[in-house]
């Protein structure tokens, strides 16, 4: 029961965040934006350690993980999509992220050298081919001679890059620790990363004091961040990171729904039959018993 909730948690948290980063964009450069939304939940989370006596040594090695996590996860990714999202539509930046449940299979047999479970495989392709469809509408519009090849390569681009921080995360080296200081850590390596990224840009120092901008942010960072990745790495230490990846299929259901309520989404017969195969595709996943064979060490 605790990995079903986990999973819903995540699924309702990050699907909800699509909605509050939109009140991020405008006035402040989403590099900055990003480095307020990392810094806070950075500092939050090991002020709350700190509190907690929680204080691992975690040694080169240690480091060197939680560094690829914050990089990877908290950081490089986040870019990537954010700068995709500005060439596409939300339904092809959706079923690009959605490749995550793909590549982090192809990720854990690479570099974990963990067997491909065709169930697994079968689901992810399963949950794809769904969201392809709820999405259809959108996708039909594409064009090769506009800056949407752009977007998508980039957000297709930041989809890899989050495979390769789950792949981290899943590895024995990192789950040697305890969750949350090595989230904790993680962040603090991507909020690094974040800074030295915005300094490069060129874009000016700026903060929205509007309450929409303020609210999203501390939405973003305590929920959206803390919570929401402190459950999500659990999850890959529980069920593997192949099958947590089914995550980025189900979690745009949620940001439609939310569509639907505020912004008059209608459902098609095309969404509807899509909408079918995800929740297939999540029956088959959750159906699988049992835990993936230990993942190596990174050095191993």
């Amino acid at each position: 029961m605790g990995v079903i909730l986990a999973f819903v948690a995540c699924v309702l948290i990050w699907g909800s965040t699509w909605y509050g980063i939109e009140f991020q964009l405008g006035v402040v450069a989403k590099e900055w934006s990003l480095v307020y939304r990392f810094a806070l939940a950075a500092v939050l989370l090991q002020a709350w350690c700190a509190l907690r006596g929680l204080k691992p040594s975690f040694g080169k090695r240690g480091h060197l993980a939680a560094a690829g996590t914050g990089i990877f996860l908290f950081g490089l990714n986040y870019f990537l999509m954010y700068a995709g999202t500005e060439y596409l539509t939300s339904g092809l930046v959706a079923v690009a992220f959605s490749m995550l449940s793909l590549m982090n299979i192809i990720s854990a047999r690479l570099f974990l050298k963990l067997p491909v479970h065709l169930p697994i495989l079968g689901a992810a392709l399963l949950g794809i081919l769904g969201l392809v469809l709820v999405f259809s509408h959108e996708i039909v519009q594409f064009s090769l001679g506009d800056n949407t090849v752009v977007g998508l390569a980039l957000c297709i681009a930041g989809t890899m890059i989050a495979s390769l921080g789950n792949t981290i995360a899943a590895s024995n080296t990192a789950k040697s620790f305890p969750i949350l200081p090595f989230t904790a850590l993680g962040l603090f390596y991507g909020m690094i990363f974040n800074l030295l990224v915005a300094l490069g840009s060129g874009e000016p120092v700026s903060f929205d004091p509007r309450m929409p901008y303020v609210v999203s942010l501390l939405y973003l960072a305590v929920v959206g961040t803390i919570v929401a990745f402190t459950v999500y790495l659990w999850l890959i230490a529980q069920v593997g990171v192949a099958r947590a990846g089914y995550i980025s299929v189900v979690m745009p259901l949620v940001a439609l729904t939310i569509s639907t309520i505020f912004e008059g989404f209608e459902w098609s017969a095309a969404a509807l039959a899509g909408l079918a195969m995800i929740v297939t595709g999540n029956a088959m996943m959750v159906r699988l018993k049992g835990r993936e064979k230990p993942a190596p060490a990174l050095a191993e």
